[in-house]
């Protein structure tokens, strides 16, 4: 099991102050993170909302932290290609793959907020074919020294992207919610995926791994040369009633901002399982119901038992989400030591 920390923030006036203070309180957790031995660091991508707004471009924060770090797994979870121009995406990440020499992940999403794709006046009947068609041109331009593509809205011949980046086939990580066609098309394709583990119970877990799977020996690639990324939200002291009482307000209100950007409920034909998503994420508003195997919570025991369900279901990867509205900075760092010196070994044995 390979661990680390998932950037989706929610920005809170009173915790923050302001994204410059934000963004510092990330490179602290990211220092920290890489001095205790964690393996990753994954940076969300969002636009316009409290939720996760903050850093609309995985990239350039991902390039601040290649800076401030030398050993640690740089990874975006992820680039919402529909709502980029692919080849612009292709260069940024090349650039931050050399800035980190080597260390970047590549997580690709399809985006699902529809205020997202109104915003940046994107059809999201469009999200799955120009998904498709930014990952081939990602893939392409990195592994050739030139490349060329026509498709429905990318036409372009022989273009060579620069810089050219360390690596030539990186690692790609799909995330999917719960969308079968993504889970397939990221099984089919060989690559890695990612799955949101909070919002559904671990019997869908299951299920969406069993279908990756099967989708994995379909295109005729091998289960073990493929990962599972799972994020969890995590906060962890030696008092579990100590964790609890703090975390229990925090974790309400980020799921909150997440219920709020989802509140208009309007999805494209692409995003027929989301119907009704405002309801179920409103319904996840209740620290039992998140303590219950979907978090990371409590004291070490607690949270190690819900870690062993996941890694039992297949997920092999787990980045954690440490910022939460009203969650202060130091007893984030101080989750992270006491996960680090009580947890980790556990599962690095």
């Amino acid at each position: 099991m390979k661990f680390g920390l998932l950037f989706l923030p929610s920005f809170d006036a009173e915790t923050h102050a302001n994204p410059s203070t934000l963004y510092h309180q990330i490179f602290e957790q990211v220092e920290l993170a890489e001095s205790l031995d964690y393996d990753c660091v994954w940076c969300a991508e969002h636009h316009f909302c409290a939720y996760g707004g903050d850093i609309p471009n995985p990239a350039v924060f991902l390039a601040a932290l290649a800076q401030r770090t030398s050993k640690i797994r740089l990874g975006t979870a992820g680039v919402a290609l529909p709502l980029n121009r692919p080849l612009n995406t292709a260069e940024q990440l090349a650039m931050v793959d050399n800035m980190c020499g080597g260390r970047l992940d590549i997580g690709v999403v399809r985006a699902f907020m529809d205020s997202e794709y109104r915003a940046l006046n994107v059809d999201m009947n469009e999200s799955r074919a120009r998904f498709n068609e930014g990952l081939d041109i990602l893939r392409g331009t990195w592994a050739n020294e030139k490349f060329s593509y026509h498709g429905e809205f990318n036409h372009f011949d022989e273009v060579e992207l620069r810089p050219r980046p360390i690596q030539r086939t990186p690692r790609i990580v799909v995330g999917s919610v719960q969308t079968v066609e993504s889970i397939q098309y990221a099984g089919r394709m060989g690559l890695d995926l990612m799955v949101i583990p909070y919002a559904v119970s671990i019997d869908k877990i299951r299920e969406i791994i069993a279908i990756y799977r099967e989708s994995l020996e379909e295109g005729g690639h091998r289960q073990e040369d493929h990962h599972v990324m799972g994020s969890l939200h995590m906060f962890v002291d030696s008092n579990e009633q100590k964790a609890c009482d703090m975390v229990r307000e925090p974790i309400v209100r980020y799921i909150s901002y997440l219920r709020d950007a989802v509140k208009a409920d309007k999805w494209s034909k692409d995003y027929a399982s989301y119907q009704g998503m405002s309801k179920m994420i409103e319904g996840l508003m209740d620290f039992d119901i998140m303590y219950d195997m979907r978090a990371a919570f409590g004291d070490p025991q607690h949270a190690s038992e819900c870690i062993s369900a996941y890694a039992e279901a297949g997920i092999d990867e787990m980045p954690f989400i440490t910022i939460m509205p009203g969650l202060a900075q130091e007893n984030i760092l101080e989750s992270m030591r006491c996960f680090a010196d009580e947890i980790m070994p556990q599962f690095k044995s």
